[in-house]
């Protein structure tokens, strides 16, 4: 019950142990567009979507140094660790940053972008994290989009943790590239992250500026490959087929139940464990109205060992993760996608809780 990777069902299990495959021919081929055609449609999406062969950390760099030149601005609010990584990446690749002031327990304030845009219309982009998993909390990327695109500014969007379990629609929102990954609320194994290129962002590829992306984490060589060898290898490097086999499986059995069912349960999931959490006498990291439905960040009760009570909780075979920052050996991160979002695990967890902090019952 950590906010990723996630205990993948037996059937996507299963699929990792079928025999190897080519990552190459008509076989990979059908195998592979129809990976992307499913991510397409749970993202909301008529862009390239390219299944990068490494982790959403990868994904994101391949986002922000496409597109944006060394020595160009991006704007980045961040409010959280994941947020602050962004901005790491940015300034390894040379960029000029700007960032926007933001309380910790608090989204993303869409005014605060307003201004810093206003204040810098010359910025070529706009970066955020859609979920902030350290804080438990969902960014307004939405509102954030629509000011990027009125100013002519690229948006890119970490929604590592969020695509597949948070409401986001990449072209009605106007997002031009957005990096996820398999393993968390798609309910995959490790070592893909899909990276969706809208219009906007292929065209910025072909405007010639200068990139130090390299050459594989380069959007341009990957759509270049996805055209020039579309019928028998679209993608430039030797992929993990077998991750991509058992991806294949977790993203039909996701459209299978839809995406508003999944969506619908993983808030339910949410509203479960902080209601449960809070009559233990945890306080919740973040408001209500800013809550993921994905991950709960909570402040233990005064008095308790929030790193004894983790290990409690793993000897009885439920793992959860810590704060991140300043809120380690403070709080307590649990995710609630894959097998966590299910309601047996999430009452399991509660009954120990309630246990461990002697309170008699957890009312529902």
């Amino acid at each position: 019950m950590i906010p990723g990777p996630v205990s993948i069902a037996d059937d996507v299990l299963a699929a990792l142990g079928e025999p190897v495959i080519a990552h190459y021919g008509s076989e990979w081929t059908d195998l592979y567009v129809r990976v992307t055609s499913g991510l397409r449609r749970i993202l909301r999406t008529a862009g390239q979507v390219h299944l990068l062969f490494g982790p959403g950390s990868a994904a994101i760099e391949m986002c922000i140094a496409s597109v944006v030149s060394p020595g160009e601005g991006i704007l980045i609010p961040a409010n959280g660790f994941f947020g602050d990584r962004m901005i790491e990446i940015a300034r390894a690749h040379g960029l000029q940053v700007v960032t926007v002031p933001t309380a910790r327990r608090e989204a993303v304030s869409v005014e605060a972008v307003r201004r810093a845009l206003d204040g810098r219309p010359e910025l070529r982009a706009v970066a955020m994290v859609h979920h902030e998993t350290s804080l438990g909390v969902v960014n307004p990327v939405r509102e954030v989009a629509a000011l990027a695109r009125d100013r002519g500014a690229l948006m890119i969007v970490d929604a590592v943790s969020s695509a597949g379990g948070i409401d986001l629609d990449v072209d009605g929102w106007g997002i031009d590239l957005c990096a996820t990954v398999a393993n968390k609320c798609l309910g995959g194994p490790i070592g893909v992250a899909p990276v969706v290129a809208g219009e906007r962002a292929i065209d910025a590829l072909k405007e010639g500026r200068p990139r130090s992306a390299g050459w594989y984490l380069d959007l341009a060589t990957w759509s270049r490959y996805s055209e020039d060898w579309k019928t028998w290898h679209p993608h430039p490097t030797t992929m993990p087929t077998s991750v991509v086999v058992a991806l294949d499986v977790a993203v039909q059995q996701f459209l299978d139940e839809g995406l508003e069912a999944r969506l619908l349960k993983q808030l339910g999931a949410r509203d479960r464990v902080r209601q449960g959490l809070s009559a233990a006498g945890f306080e919740m990291l973040v408001p209500d109205e800013v809550a993921s439905p994905v991950t709960t960040a909570a402040l233990g009760p005064a008095g308790m060992d929030v790193t004894r009570y983790m290990a409690w909780l793993l000897e009885r075979g439920i793992r959860i993760a810590g704060g991140m920052g300043e809120f380690a050996g403070k709080a307590i991160r649990v995710g609630h996608m894959g097998r966590a979002m299910q309601s047996d695990a999430i009452e399991r967890f509660l009954e120990l809780t309630a246990s461990y902090v002697g309170v008699a019952t957890v009312p529902r």
